[in-house]
């Protein structure tokens, strides 16, 4: 089993309960990543009173929220998808729009299940914006954590890391939520991160990120079964041998308390990639036989494949040929049948590395060719989904604020491609650049005095400069957002001045959009950001009157870009007015 299928697992986090209302249906949602059958067994029992008494919409549509993801938690993706639908559109219909972004990510989830990343895609970035709109940090963590492991999947790291460290960094707000609905557990943030920085070669910072997750005090039986698992695979590649072996035997023990037949062999399916990762031929081929059974017996066809794939390594490793060329064409049929190009290039690079070995450099030539076409194939499909989950995100941005102002690009990265494939293209686009910035230069653009002034940079050419400027020099760049929707516009000019003249020589404040303005603070620190805002607060006093207006704040972090810097310090904001709502609606903290 490849070891991106264990990216596919649901992780756990930490909630502290003690501090939360006691509510049956929070210690249920725990018990859903815990425990998915006993939940789901609990679950039949409240829709069966539902049934024969009045409840209230917001219990149903929560218990069937906590089904859905107890069916995903059992590999029940089609199940799952069809109690997505319908309860989304009974909240739609119901105007409680603020629960449709939770079925949204189930939908999405089940999907992925599936391998339909198409699908997945949209409906993920549907349920960003909805939880960014109805202020729901629960669906938004989810959310964020979900995407996060689909670019790592996809070798897209740079929007992955944005993803997860805006999910790391907004956890919290979850304890702030009015309303409970269903969260991801912590550890399971944090494992996905590690996920993450263990697909990027960065295996010290690995597993120091999953050891915070194996440390959550919620990661108890099914999830930390999964984690440890996780774990030993990243400390074998971090060279920690020892402590690899120990983390297997903890993940062995906890076996029993996971009785769900597919989950079980997802678990045997991982073991046996340990075990042959260490060489330990004949554990490896024990552990894949008893998964491959339950595959077979359950249709889970996708996991069939790439269990063939690893038998298909066993059997080289045995020097029994024959049965493994057999075993490769069986996963290459599943490969073809499924349209998984990313998983035939990887079965047609196995074969044509066996042919070289053997000096059959024809046959390996032909895999080499095949090869190549899989990893095109490949590259259009990730392509192509990214295109449409940009227009999406454009689209979405359209619709939010108004056609004259114009924002900070989000931050993008193209997908790492596959070497042959991709070296082709980018030399090609590279080539096709030259030529058109050459003929454009040529022909539209009159000689440069050397003498004149260079032109002057826009405000956000400048805030861009100065984040690089930090991030090259090594020293703290702090960022306030100022949200001014609740300001008198006529007062905005003169309230800047006030803001200037409180602020260094060295700070930038620029008008970001009609109701927000940005302030950069280089050489502060996220304490010291607090300070100024609290400062700045005495210029804004005479303009609030009955609404309150807070700061956004945010720390530069060595992956920021001003899109993410920006992102946080909204985040941030949204906290506070959340925080400050509920004690003005409740009277105490948030529970």
């Amino acid at each position: 089993m490849d070891f991106r299928v264990l990216a596919l697992c649901w992780l756990l986090g930490l909630l502290p309960h003690q501090a939360r209302a006691s509510d049956p249906l929070d210690e249920l949602t725990a018990q859903v990543y815990q425990a998915p059958t006993a939940a789901l067994a609990q679950i039949s029992t409240l829709e069966q009173q539902h049934r024969s008494q009045r409840t209230s919409d917001r219990d149903t549509l929560r218990t069937s929220l906590l089904k859905c993801q107890a069916l995903l938690q059992l590999g029940e993706n089609e199940a799952a998808i069809n109690v997505a639908q319908l309860e989304e559109a009974r909240a739609k219909q119901l105007k409680l729009d603020h629960v449709r972004p939770y079925f949204l990510i189930c939908q999405a989830d089940g999907h992925l299940g599936n391998n339909h990343t198409h699908t997945a895609l949209p409906l993920l970035d549907a349920a960003i914006a909805l939880a960014h709109r109805y202020q729901q940090p629960q669906a938004l963590v989810d959310a964020l954590r979900l995407r996060g492991q689909l670019d790592t999947e996809a070798d897209n790291y740079a929007s992955a890391i944005e993803d997860l460290r805006l999910a790391i960094d907004i956890y919290p707000d979850i304890h702030h939520q009015a309303e409970d609905w269903i969260w991801p557990p912590q550890a399971y943030v944090y494992a996905t991160m590690g996920n993450l920085l263990h697909a990027t070669k960065n295996f010290p910072q690995a597993m120091h990120y999953t050891e915070q997750a194996l440390h959550s005090p919620d990661a108890k039986g099914k999830v930390l079964q999964v984690i440890l698992l996780n774990a030993a695979k990243i400390a074998l590649d971090n060279q920690q041998i020892d402590y690899s072996d120990q983390l297997e035997i903890q993940a062995k023990t906890l076996l029993p308390e996971i009785n769900n037949p597919i989950e079980l062999a997802y678990s045997y399916a991982i073991l046996a990639s340990i075990a042959f990762d260490k060489g330990r031929i004949d554990n490896a081929q024990e552990y894949i036989t008893i998964s491959m059974n339950t595959f077979t017996q359950q249709n889970q066809t996708a996991a069939l494949m790439r269990a063939n794939r690893l038998l298909a390594q066993i059997r080289f490793a045995q020097q029994q040929e024959h049965a493994a060329l057999s075993l490769m064409q069986a996963a290459i049929a599943l490969g073809e049948q499924l349209q998984l190009s990313g998983d035939l290039e990887d079965f047609y690079r196995i074969l044509s590395e066996y042919y070289a070995e053997k000096g059959d450099f024809k046959a390996a030539h032909a895999l080499l060719l095949k090869r190549f076409e899989a990893a095109k194939h490949s590259y259009e499909e990730r392509s192509h989904a990214r295109i449409l989950q940009f227009k999406a995100r454009l689209n979405q941005q359209d619709t939010q604020q108004p056609q004259d102002m114009v924002r900070a690009p989000a931050a993008t990265s193209p997908l790492i491609w596959h070497w042959s494939y991709g070296l082709y293209v980018l030399l090609t686009l590279a080539l096709l650049a030259m030529a058109l910035w050459y003929f454009i230069d040529k022909q539209h653009h009159p000689k440069v005095d050397p003498e004149s002034p260079a032109p002057t940079p826009s405000p956000l050419q400048q805030l861009e400069a100065q984040l690089s400027g930090a991030k090259q020099g090594g020293y703290p760049l702090a960022l306030l957002l100022l949200n001014t929707s609740q300001l008198r516009h006529i007062d905005l000019a003169i309230l800047q001045q006030e803001l200037l003249a409180k602020l260094r020589e060295q700070d930038t404040l620029i008008r970001y959009s009609i109701d927000e303005i940005l302030i950069l603070l280089p050489h502060t620190s996220n304490k010291g950001a607090q300070q100024v805002a609290e400062q700045l607060n005495a210029a804004l006093q005479p303009w609030q009157g009955t609404h309150g207006v807070n700061f956004g704040i945010a720390a530069l972090q060595q992956f920021d870009t001003l899109a993410s810097l920006i992102k946080r310090a909204s985040i941030n904001q949204l906290g506070k007015i959340k925080g400050a709502d509920h004690k003005q609606h409740h009277g105490s903290p948030a529970k």
